[in-house]
């Protein structure tokens, strides 16, 4: 996956005191839109796969979160949405890592719905000195999701290392 534009920052003022940051990415082959503060991107050409699907979120940052309670999180999800058109939900591969001082949590769930269709995600929480963000992927194949996850975390990561003005 090849980014055209890394990443876009454009400082809109909300009033003369006050600014606020709106950024987003620029992936080639990828369709954007904004939707309740989510930023999707959809699979639009044959670099990607067909039906995988990239959003990213500004979060509220905490940067004392730990594994334990992101673990503990996503696996309260995976309980309390069983049953509501998915036949099982399997979380895997929980771990932390740090990229360029960001600190990257992530978990990998694999969602098998009721009408025999699999899909594949990743979901991630960036923790920046500043700010932080989520990162999801979902396809209906693994070895997409993982190629998917990579290609944006890296663009991910520069943005949750920028400073906040």
């Amino acid at each position: 996956m090849k980014a055209v534009l890394a990443l876009l920052t454009i400082l809109l003022p909300a009033s003369v005191a006050l600014s606020q940051e709106t950024i987003a990415l620029a992936i080639e082959g990828w369709r954007h839109e904004v939707r309740n503060d989510v930023h999707y991107y959809r699979c639009a050409s044959q670099i990607c796969a067909t039906g995988s699907v990239v959003s990213t979120k500004e979060q509220p940052h905490r940067t004392t979160i730990s594994m334990a309670e992101f673990e503990k999180h996503h696996r309260g999800l995976a309980a309390q949405n069983k049953g509501a058109g998915l036949r099982d939900v399997r979380l895997s591969d929980i771990k932390e890592r740090a990229l360029e001082g960001v600190r990257v949590m992530q978990v990998s769930r694999q969602v098998d719905w009721d009408d025999n269709t699999t899909t594949f995600t990743i979901e991630s929480r960036l923790i920046g000195a500043d700010r932080s963000f989520s990162l999801v992927s979902d396809s209906p194949k693994r070895e997409w999701t993982v190629n998917n996850f990579e290609g944006f975390l890296r663009q991910m990561v520069n943005i949750a290392g920028l400073k906040k003005p």
